[in-house]
């Protein structure tokens, strides 16, 4: 019997990285900030951003991520993932990684 093809996955790093301070926007998007923060309740978080490839030149970018930071204790409170590019994330991509996070 044949073996099934094994695959490997490549490694992975970040194309772009950013960060919104409580109160701004990202520079790529109006709303993605602000929409996040009053899902969550909360006005005085920072959100890191960044966007994820593999090591191969010619890879596309695989998913967004945004870390969301509490800036009174400097801990994460949440991780929402994307499956795209970080200026094509709309409301439908947002409301759907709050739902994989369980946070309706």
């Amino acid at each position: 019997m044949k073996r099934f093809v094994e695959v490997t996955t490549n490694p992975v790093h970040s194309e772009y990285q950013d960060e919104s301070e409580p109160g701004t926007e990202f520079p790529f998007h109006p709303w993605l900030a602000s929409k996040i923060r009053e899902r969550l309740g909360r006005e005085d978080l920072l959100l890191k951003l960044s966007e994820i490839s593999c090591e191969e030149v010619a890879c596309p970018v695989m998913e967004t991520r945004v870390e969301v930071i509490d800036t009174t204790s400097g801990k994460t409170t949440s991780f929402l993932r994307f499956g795209r590019k970080k200026e094509q994330i709309n409301k439908l991509d947002l409301q759907l990684s709050f739902q994989k996070m369980q946070i309706l």
